[in-house]
């Protein structure tokens, strides 16, 4: 079974955390934070994605021909540093290469709007377009729902770290003799 979002979301898996040894409390954080890194990873996806598809939206809505592919192309800076969005928590990743947890993710937003897709972006009609805009959305949506509900499990898990720490009931010196 991998660990999903579902999994550590599961009261059970923060259940008894005062009584886990640190190693397995670090280890539960650590598979946390690297689904979270995951799903960060897929939500940037996905926002490059959608910010294509809402120019291309825009520009047809006022009027515009659609643009080619090499427009297109030209305009991805601009795109994606006007597309930068700030409603996510502030939470910088903590590694950039998402590794094979984010696979299936990869894979589902794949099935939303492949890759290979994109190259064709001028042809699809503006009613796809809009039909694509909203299941990126939506997709978007599903994919931030998960980090916040992963950021909690990541606070409790790392809230019960500090605990110990300033309890005495774990040691700095023996995190460094390790």
């Amino acid at each position: 079974m991998s660990f999903t979002v579902e999994v550590a979301a599961d009261p059970a898996y923060v259940s008894g955390l005062a009584t886990l040894a640190v190693d397995e409390l670090r280890a539960k954080r650590d598979q946390c934070q690297e689904l979270e890194n995951a799903l960060s990873y897929v939500r940037r996806l996905v926002h490059g994605r959608l910010d294509i598809v809402c120019n291309e939206l825009e520009l047809r809505t006022a009027g515009s021909e659609s643009a080619d592919l090499e427009a297109i192309i030209a305009r991805l800076p601009a795109l994606l540093a006007e597309g930068s969005r700030g409603s996510g928590l502030p939470r910088p990743p903590q590694d950039f290469a998402p590794g094979s947890i984010a696979e299936p993710l990869v894979e589902e937003l794949e099935t939303i709007f492949p890759v290979s897709v994109m190259a064709s972006v001028p042809e699809i009609t503006i009613d796809e377009l809009g039909d694509l805009a909203n299941s990126l959305t939506d997709h978007e949506q599903n994919v931030s729902d998960g980090r916040r509900q992963l950021h909690g499990v990541i606070d409790l898990l790392q809230g019960e770290m500090i605990r110990r720490y300033r309890s005495g009931d774990a040691s700095v010196d023996a995190l460094l003799d390790s």
